[in-house]
């Protein structure tokens, strides 16, 4: 799944538009004998193993007993034999025995909604026939269906008289048939059952199949064809003032079963011959190419798609629509088309070019060819995530994938690059090779995210793609991960809104961080040659995250470096959270280390629903530099290792007097600290010749600062001093990692009366460095783009008035001719935003208009978000209500326009009251969509820090307890809350003083 929308006030690129109770529990004892004690101790001992074994791997799998020899051992050593059986081709065993080691749960989930939604292994599919209908454009769209049928060809692994798949909201429309392969003589069921808690189709057999032996299951049925955006669904765009309408797919996680009835589950990979019925006027697609098209009458052509290698559910996609496409070939051969709506369709050439160049860069990054004959990609007018990568059929959001390069910004171009890198990064990790439960989702997310910029690097080196991964990747996912109700990379799951809750920053942002990390203390070649090791021996199968913790393991030993992967990168992934490393000169000259647990507010209450099996320490890469010796240029040979330990001494000889900085270009998935001197010298350097440091580590010091700050572990005034130099800064990692945290103040502080101080201080910041010509200059590189972007959103946020005045006059010339906007395409968002914020109806309708009427899709979102700039709470109420009116606002964009309007001071609270006014609409129809639900919570919430905003979300979650997937993030929001009140206890005086001490505040 690619990452979803992300936009900012800088540019509509960069803001985000891409959470659990525990119950309690209680003890009854009663009094026994103590023969009858030590034979219930042993039993419970027996039954804790046993049980644990089957909640941890949420599996009901009888398999393992029958092995010789493998009931016998402790946990861990019984996994390392199921695990021998496996490496050896065996397939029966239960997932248990799959999983390699790890037996025993390494954390203690809070009970799941439902612990046995799993699938029974004894029956298992090998071919499914399908064939759909999608029935559009005959009656209301309201009342659009598809129809199909199913035949799915299975093996009885072990003897039972029932088949058990997945099924959700379809009606079964003939009598169902269980034939044996063979055999023309049915094996009639005695009954089926459909199971709407655990979404289960249980077909019970009049004799019981036999294992060895195969069945084919045939089923026709029924289904809605709505515009919820996941399953088979509904899209629809306006041409000549017509609707046009598509049907398109988004199946991840567990939504194929809402298309037809099938064994939805990750590990569970078949085989699948497609046939899809379309009117003669439409195209079909699917995940191979096309091998025939038959007329069926009235119109319809049944067209039907070459045979798919052995693939996971959720992988699988079909298309019928009116779109066109360009074609083009990879180095290798591979046919690569891009589809969009017809009008769209020179906006598919930017894609296409990347996506031909990255493809190949992978096949030969990875060593094995792309396995599929074609590759599709294709950009929906409807689409609740960033892009999603069915195997052969990528399917995007328009802002994903379309780019006019007179229209489009340069963060409309990164984005597209980035995103059609990461789904073509998938085709490896999680396509070929797929996570066995979903719990490993991170396994893929997580490799992909990092990966994307190995192949925009590949494509545009000068973008510095592996400089930005430490503002876009590590420090965002910092905030998120330095809270109590954060959870590991690896995490149980078991319902779908639990499932849905874990496609957050942790899989996607951590992932990438600490896979980054991994890269670094292997050394590139070991990485490389790891995976390609991983890859080719689980090609076409499922894996649990140990067998990439060997595959690494063992190339590692062949290069002599003997790395204990898996040993490192359990403390990562098996706990959640992060360390704070403290680094002391002392005066020999030698370097003490210490870590312990960051939280950002280390008085919060951890809820307990994970417990660290490490006791919250890790296995840290630690490197140093210093001001005598710089060296920013650190490979896997400089690492010193900090080990599970309090303390470790590096043996050294630096000069007290002079700086040190840990962590260099932030490789480590880790925040640093110094003594205050130590902090005050870095300061000093960067006020001096803030070039001396490497831009990255210079945003690293600002965001290592600040949060500490947040935190108690530093003092908020040393934290303020390290943005004193931003006038003299340049580089675009440095000014975005400082406007993350400066942003954080100015929410803070918005309702407040330092606002105005601060506002001074900012426009002073930006002043020396901002030229209004530069709002229509357009003689920048792709980073010169990106920070002449930054300085004048901020410039014209805060108020200074050339900035304010020249993007006014550049709107007022667009009203004149609308048809030919003469913004630079950069900066259009800051000219937007600013001539509604500081204009009226007038502005905020022309920008509607505009909104309505244009044909790219960046350009829309851009106006999307400016509409919510307006400082006239009447208008924001009225946008408020057309988030929620499809002829207005797309579904797919509902919850975004409601977190920008929160994002604007003026706007916070209406926001909020519209959610919770408008609660159970939004549950219904955003709750099982990814992200967007949680993504509401969190980016509504972000600012709330007062006593009774806390008091009001506290008891609207009683009122609510049900949150179906915005749970833990919910949860977040008061974790969250209570932290901002901290801040402002703690930390508004210091403030205040500073702002006196800068000039911009009157003692």
């Amino acid at each position: 799944m690619g990452k979803a929308e992300s936009f900012d006030f800088t540019d509509m690129a960069k803001y985000n538009s891409e959470a659990q109770l525990t119950p309690g529990s209680s003890r009854k004892g009663c009094f026994i004998s103590v023969y009858v004690g030590i034979l219930i101790l042993f039993l419970v001992v027996c039954l804790v193993l046993g049980v644990g074994l089957l909640i941890y791997f949420a599996r009901t799998d009888q398999n393992c007993s029958d092995k010789s020899g493998i009931s016998e051992g402790t946990a861990a050593e019984l996994i390392d034999k199921c695990k021998d059986f496996i490496d050896k081709g065996d397939t029966t065993l239960c997932e248990a025995c799959t999983k390699s080691t790890s037996a025993i749960p390494v954390t203690t989930p809070a009970p799941s909604k439902l612990q046995d939604v799993r699938l029974p292994m004894s029956v298992l599919p090998e071919l499914y026939t399908v064939e759909l209908q999608p029935n559009m454009y005959e009656g209301p769209p309201e009342l659009f269906t598809f129809n199909g049928s199913v035949r799915i060809r299975v093996k009885c692994h072990e003897s039972t008289n029932n088949i058990t798949l997945h099924i959700n909201k379809l009606n079964l429309t003939e009598e169902i048939r269980v034939t044996p392969v063979g055999s023309s003589f049915p094996l009639r069921y005695k009954r089926h059952e459909i199971d709407t808690k655990r979404q289960f189709l249980i077909v019970y057999t009049t004799a019981s199949l036999q294992a060895g032996q195969y069945y084919d299951l045939d089923l026709s049925f029924i289904g809605p064809l709505k515009d919820d955006l996941h399953g088979l669904y509904l899209s629809s765009y306006r041409r000549n003032n017509q609707t046009v309408y598509a049907a398109t797919t988004q199946f991840q996680a567990t939504d194929l079963r809402k298309t037809f009835p099938c064994f939805d589950e990750p590990a569970i990979k078949a085989k699948f011959d497609i046939t899809l019925v379309r009117k003669g006027h439409l195209t079909s697609l699917s995940n191979m190419p096309k091998i025939t098209s038959d007329n069926r009458g009235n119109g319809w052509i049944a067209d039907r798609f070459k045979t798919t290698p052995p693939v996971s559910t959720y992988l699988l996609a079909f298309i019928v629509s009116d779109f066109n496409y360009k074609e083009d070939k990879t180095a290798n051969n591979i046919t690569y088309r891009a589809w969009s709506r017809p009008e769209a369709i020179n906006q598919t050439e930017y894609a296409l070019s990347v996506g031909t160049k990255v493809l190949t860069y992978f096949e030969d990054y990875f060593g094995i060819p792309f396995p599929l004959p074609k590759q599709d990609m294709i950009a929906l007018p409807d689409f609740a995530a960033g892009a999603m990568e069915n195997w052969g059929l990528i399917t995007y959001r328009e802002t994903a994938m379309l780019y006019d390069k007179h229209e489009s910004s340069e963060s409309n171009k990164q984005r597209v690059a980035v995103v059609v890198s990461h789904e073509l990064a998938h085709q490896w990790f999680g396509n070929l090779v797929t996570p066995s439960w979903w719990d490993d989702l991170w396994l893929n997310e997580g490799f992909a995210s990092f990966v994307e910029y190995m192949g925009v690097d590949y494509v545009h080196p000068d973008w510095k793609m592996f400089d930005q991964i430490v503002v876009e990747d590590v420090q965002d996912v910092f905030n998120f991960d330095g809270l109590v109700t954060s959870h590991p990379v690896y995490v149980p799951v078991s319902h779908p809104d639990e499932i849905n809750e874990i496609f957050d920053r942790i899989s996607y942002g951590k992932g990438a961080s600490i896979i980054r990390m991994m890269r670094f203390f292997l050394g590139e070649g070991t990485f490389k040659n790891g995976l390609k090791r991983y890859l080719k021996k689980l090609e076409y199968k499922a894996a649990f995250h140990d067998d990439l913790w060997y595959a690494l393991g063992n190339q590692s030993a062949i290069e002599q470096k003997n790395i204990n992967v898996k040993e490192i990168m359990d403390t990562w992934t098996l706990q959640m959270n992060f360390p704070v490393v403290k680094v002391t000169v002392m005066a020999d000259g030698n370097i003490r280390l210490t870590q312990k647990r960051y939280l950002r507010d280390y008085d919060a209450v951890d809820p307990g629903k994970y417990v660290s099996p490490f006791n919250y320490k890790w296995e840290i890469p630690f490197t140093y530099t210093t001001k005598s010796s710089p060296n920013f240029n650190q490979t896997d040979g400089d690492i010193h290792w900090m080990h599970k330990t309090e303390q470790e001494i590096i043996t050294s000889n630096i000069q007290q007097s002079h700086w040190i900085i840990g962590n260099v270009m932030q490789y480590g998935y880790y925040r640093v600290t110094y003594s205050d001197e130590n902090w005050n010298r870095l300061i000093q350097q960067m006020d001096e010749d803030h070039t001396v440091i490497h831009s990255v580590n210079r945003a690293q010091i600002i965001n290592d600062a600040w949060n500490l700050a947040k935190s108690g572990d530093l003092s908020m005034t040393i934290a303020l001093k390290t943005v004193n130099y931003l006038d003299k800064e340049t580089e675009f990692v440095a000014w975005q990692a400082a406007l993350r945290e400066l942003g954080y103040v100015d929410s803070m502080l918005e309702r407040t009366a330092l606002y105005g101080p601060f506002s001074k201080f900012m426009r002073n910041k930006v002043s020396g460095i901002f030229n209004p010509s530069s709002l229509s200059s357009s003689n920048f590189t792709h980073l010169e783009s990106y920070v002449n972007t930054l300085i004048a959103a901020e410039a014209c946020k805060y108020g200074l008035q050339s900035c304010v005045d020249e993007a006014s006059r550049l709107f007022k010339l667009w009203k004149q001719t609308p048809h030919s906007n003469p913004i630079r395409s950069s900066i259009r968002l800051t000219v937007y935003c600013s001539s509604i914020r500081h204009g009226g109806i007038e502005e905020w309708d022309f920008a509607y208009k505009m909104y309505q009427q244009s044909n790219l899709a960046s350009e829309k979102s851009r106006l999307m978000l400016a509409l919510s700039c307006s400082k006239e709470v009447w208008i924001l109420s009225r946008y408020l209500k057309y988030s929620l009116t499809p002829s207005e606002i797309r579904k797919q964009d509902a919850t975004d326009v409601i977190t920008y309007i929160s994002k604007n001071e003026i706007g916070r609270g209406l926001a909020w009251d519209f959610v919770r006014e408008h609660w159970s609409q939004l549950l219904k129809e955003q709750g099982s969509v990814l992200y967007k639900f949680s993504r509401l919570i969190a980016g509504s919430l972000t600012k709330l820090n007062t006593r009774y905003e806390l008091r009001e979300l506290e008891a609207f979650l009683r009122e609510n307890p049900d949150m179906g997937s915005g749970t833990r993030a919910f949860q977040q929001a008061i974790e969250k809350t209570k932290s901002n009140i901290k801040w402002m206890d703690k930390n508004y005086d210091i403030v205040k003083q500073w702002l006196v001490d800068q000039g911009f505040l009157n003692p």
